[in-house]
């Protein structure tokens, strides 16, 4: 079983019964053959949410562990088909609900080390939602930012569920605003509002049209 980038599980069969379906075949032989691989590529960049061709990452779902791996991954696959003098930029679309701060972070410190250590900017696009840590993602692109026109963009303050003795609350509390205040920062740094103004707005859930959001320099610009 395997998981695609809808969440869903779905079978896959082994190498061994893909190669004894084709050759137990009764019609031809060589094209189911053919066709047997061609849907094992399509499928396989589809469950690794990447197109290398067109050098696009999806973002898509949930930010959970093991992100920051995934897309590294993603990226690396696309710049690993390339020559080493292309520096046409990664295209990273997004459709997601947001997710873990930690991958959230991880991910945006890859965007701009793909810049600053390889000339590779990252364009985001926003098509259909980019909430929580995905909108951290979305407005810290290298590259173009965009959403498309129907598009919702939500930043919040983060939350977590703790547990624990008085002292663990504490400490967990105090490095929790650490991090509110670190992507407060990057807000500050990325749009034309300061970091004071992200804290203030963001104590609620804050959605922004493609519009509002562009205004405010979540994005840069609208694709009609």
């Amino acid at each position: 079983m395997s998981k695609n980038i809808y969440g869903s599980y779905v079978e896959e069969s082994s190498e061994d019964e893909q190669v004894n379906s084709a050759v137990n075949s009764t019609e031809n032989e060589e094209v189911y053959y053919s066709d047997d691989l061609e849907k094992k590529h399509i499928y396989k960049e589809i469950e690794f949410a990447v197109d290398i061709e067109d050098s696009i990452v999806y973002v898509v779902g949930e930010i959970e562990d093991f992100a920051l791996y995934d897309f590294m991954l993603r990226c690396r696959a696309i710049l690993r088909n390339r020559e080493e003098e292309d520096i046409t930029p990664i295209n990273v679309i997004i459709d997601s609900i947001g997710g873990d701060v930690y991958e959230m972070f991880g991910i945006i410190d890859y965007i701009e080390s793909l810049d600053k250590n390889s000339n590779i900017k990252v364009n985001t696009i926003c098509r259909g939602k980019a909430f929580s840590a995905a909108a951290m993602i979305l407005a810290s692109g290298t590259g173009k930012r965009l959403a498309s026109k129907r598009s919702t963009v939500m930043i919040h303050e983060g939350s977590s569920m703790l547990a624990g003795k008085t002292s663990d609350l504490k400490a967990a509390h105090k490095y929790n605003a650490h991090l509110e205040d670190m992507a407060n920062a990057i807000l500050g740094e990325k749009t034309i509002k300061d970091k004071k103004f992200w804290s203030e707005q963001t104590k609620t859930d804050l959605y922004l049209s493609a519009k509002d959001a562009q205004k405010l320099g979540v994005i840069d610009g609208i694709i009609h």
